[in-house]
């Protein structure tokens, strides 16, 4: 029996982190765990690689509530950092009103400053609002957006 669980969690695991690419032609047209589970990779990817392009990518700042300012803080992140490693755990998805989905993650943070600064370390439930958009399922919205920052 423990073992049928152990098996169970490590494939559950495994389709949870497992990359996934779609062509503009694949795009699904239904939000669910593998679309949240890619979007929050490309956020992770974004992060960790210092791409302000790619985790922006997730986003449809247009869309979004102070999506300029949202810009500028994730710019404001990377240039306060050396380097950033983060995890997010997608906790649940659900509907929300006007076709946006919620997606509770928990999440945690470890931030190198620039300099000689002690590393900072950050532990949040953030809450992702996606919607569909013409380039496919993007997040609108993210709260708290503080946890973006150096700031406690």
């Amino acid at each position: 029996m423990a073992s049928r669980r152990v098996l169970c969690c490590a494939i559950l695991c495994a389709l949870l982190l497992a990359p996934l690419s779609f062509s503009a032609q694949d795009k699904p047209s239904s939000f669910t765990t593998p679309v949240a589970s890619q979007l929050l990779a490309q956020v992770r990817e974004g992060l960790e690689g210092r791409s302000q392009k790619k985790i922006l990518a997730a986003f449809d700042l247009s869309q979004m509530t102070n999506g300029p300012l949202f810009r500028q803080q994730i710019a404001g992140l990377f240039n306060q950092t050396e380097s950033v490693r983060v995890h997010l755990n997608l906790v649940e998805i659900e509907a929300g009103d006007a076709g946006r989905q919620r997606v509770a993650v928990e999440a945690e943070m470890e931030a190198d400053p620039r300099g000689n600064g002690l590393p900072v370390h950050k532990r949040a439930r953030l809450t992702f609002i996606a919607e569909r958009s013409a380039h496919g399922w993007k997040f609108t919205g993210v709260e708290p957006r503080s946890f973006f920052s150096l700031q406690p």
